[in-house]
């Protein structure tokens, strides 16, 4: 029995695409899928790995489209997705729709997770830069724990291992055991748009992009908090 197409998927699709699967709406040929930061994967890109479509950035997918390793016709828009803050579930904190009420969160919480930004995760790098600016950085390292991948960082929120986790909204939105507090506010808030396309403009590309983009694909990342307006 051959192997399926390969897919390669940004971490803030994961949950959609797994709920497909699992739940018997993806249609078609399982893929072969490897999830991974959008920095990773779009270096994988850039250094030849083999692969039949990718989920991406906006701005990652820009970057493989110009040296020619997707096919610009096959590029199709899934949605728009924030960094926000999954707590665990009964823990009460304010609002972070205001910088005060960030800047409170980050104070209050014992421990935070989030992605470790040296390996390419969107979230992880954003907030990096946030505590730089707010001048926070080193009391919130100093109760950090880094993960290679957000979702992973949401995980560790959901065993109860630490008290928040910084992500996309996508990794947060329909995962048990935590909620999402909220999106940052301005002006340290970060929409980041997402996109499919294919390798070649082939069957197995075609396979994948008309799974993500047909009703059940649309259905699942909008269950997980993914925005389609202004496309």
């Amino acid at each position: 029995m051959s192997a399926g197409p390969i897919f390669l998927a940004a971490g803030a699709v994961k949950t959609a695409v797994e709920a497909m699967l699992e739940g018997g709406a993806w249609p078609g040929e399982r893929p072969v899928i490897h999830f991974g930061t959008v920095g990773a994967l779009r270096d994988r890109i850039l250094a030849g790995e083999a692969f039949d479509a990718a989920v991406l950035s906006s701005s990652a997918m820009e970057t493989v489209a110009a040296r020619g390793l997707v096919a610009p016709a096959t590029i199709n828009p899934l949605g728009t997705t924030g960094v926000g803050i999954a707590v665990r579930e009964g823990l009460a904190l304010p609002s972070i729709s205001k910088q005060e009420g960030l800047l409170a969160v980050l104070d209050a919480a014992g421990s935070i997770a989030w992605a470790d930004p040296a390996g390419g995760a969107t979230g992880g790098k954003h907030f990096s830069t946030v505590i730089e600016r707010l001048g926070i950085a080193e009391k919130v390292r100093a109760k950090s724990r880094l993960y290679p991948f957000g979702v992973e960082a949401v995980a560790a929120c959901e065993r109860g291992e630490v008290d928040i986790a910084i992500s996309q909204a996508t990794e947060i939105v329909g995962r048990p055991g935590v909620r999402l507090l909220g999106v940052f506010p301005r002006p340290h808030a970060l929409t980041t748009a997402y996109e499919a396309a294919g390798r070649e403009d082939g069957p197995a590309a075609r396979g994948i992009i008309a799974a993500l983009t047909g009703p059940a694909g649309r259905s699942a990342l909008a269950a997980i908090g993914f925005s389609t307006e202004g496309q």
